[in-house]
């Protein structure tokens, strides 16, 4: 079964040449944006206070956080995960201008999007976390899944099962997990299954329900 990690530098795989093997996520963050935006911008009226019913996040919040945190430091991110566990709080809060609707959130995601490929400094798998789950967050409020690619979506799959946390990882533990929708599989043992969206939905921690086991010839060539 592939692995999504082999197609990471410095992975197990057999030598060949990586010189365009790149960790710099620019190009997919931009896209991801770009595609929360896009969704923003056929959204109803109702949708800046929309949010599934298992996930008390708005839209608003949602996009607030994506526009607010996107490029904060490692060690601002660092203080706000220790105040998170110690029960201080969440983020600091930003003097950044708020989008106050699905419009003004809209063109505030694309001309981020289009900072984000012009400037010279890499982009952070973080960043890209940040984007994609606030894609997934947007997605469910919004009633459908905002499209993320799947090198994208396997990068945060990976990142977030590498960290997951205890409740999480005792069901993913000793298991691989399948994205059946986006052709990659992380992790190693019995295989539990998803879409991309479901599979970084729960390892997000957003709602309860776990990625399910394969059943018999669904995973076909990937078995």
């Amino acid at each position: 079964m592939a692995d999504f990690a082999r197609y990471l530098p410095l992975s197990q795989r057999s030598r060949v040449d990586e010189r365009g093997v790149t960790s710099d996520r620019r190009e997919p963050t931009a896209t991801v944006l770009g595609s929360i935006a896009a969704a923003l911008r056929t959204a109803g009226g109702d949708a800046w206070t929309a949010h599934a019913d298992d996930d008390a996040t708005t839209v608003a919040d949602a996009v607030a956080e994506l526009v607010a945190g996107f490029d904060r430091p490692p060690a601002r991110r660092a203080l706000e995960s220790a105040q998170h566990v110690l029960g201080m709080g969440g983020r600091t809060p930003s003097t950044e201008v708020q989008p106050e609707g699905p419009a003004d959130a809209a063109a505030a995601l694309e001309a981020r999007a289009f900072a984000i490929t012009e400037r010279a400094q890499p982009t952070r798998l973080v960043e890209l976390d940040d984007a994609v789950v606030a894609a997934v967050r947007i997605g469910d409020a919004l009633g459908a899944p905002i499209p993320v690619p799947a090198l994208a979506s396997g990068a945060v799959a990976l990142r977030r099962a590498a960290g997951a946390p205890t409740p999480i990882r005792a069901v993913i533990s000793g298991h691989s997990l399948h994205a059946t929708d986006a052709a990659w599989t992380i992790g190693h043992g019995p295989v539990l299954v998803g879409t991309a969206h479901e599979l970084i939905r729960f390892l997000a921690g957003i709602g309860t329900q776990a990625p399910r086991p394969a059943r018999r010839g669904e995973l076909g060539d990937h078995a």
